[in-house]
């Protein structure tokens, strides 16, 4: 395994490299409801294992909370990508996301999933 200061010290020689170049593959905003999130989703196209069922409720599942009752999110009724239904984020070595202000200065969630 190669070590994680070793990975970073790569990536900011590669930023501040004009002279060579690198591809990486990245995918932006996919639909959680189509291909998953990492949580589970009661009624979902896809089997919930025995170990998983705990987070079906829980708080912090990114599927629950736009419709919990404390959210703002709550109010809206339409099932809008991206702010009631999660997107998924795909990156491989050295893909970035940039800081950016969300639509309608609305807050983002995120989490990583190993």
């Amino acid at each position: 395994m190669v070590p994680t200061e070793l990975v970073e010290k790569e990536f900011w020689r590669l930023v501040s490299t004009i002279e060579e170049d690198v591809t990486v593959e990245y995918g932006a905003d996919i639909a959680s409801k189509e291909f998953g999130s990492g949580f589970p989703v009661r009624g979902g196209k896809f089997k919930v294992r025995p170990e998983e069922e705990e987070y079906l409720d829980s708080g912090w599942n990114l599927n629950n909370m736009p419709v919990m009752e404390q959210s703002v999110l709550a109010h809206i009724t339409a099932d809008i990508c991206g702010m009631k239904l999660p997107w998924l984020y795909v990156g491989m070595c050295f893909s970035s996301f940039c800081w950016h202000i969300e639509d309608h200065w609305s807050y983002s969630i995120n989490y990583l999933h190993w």
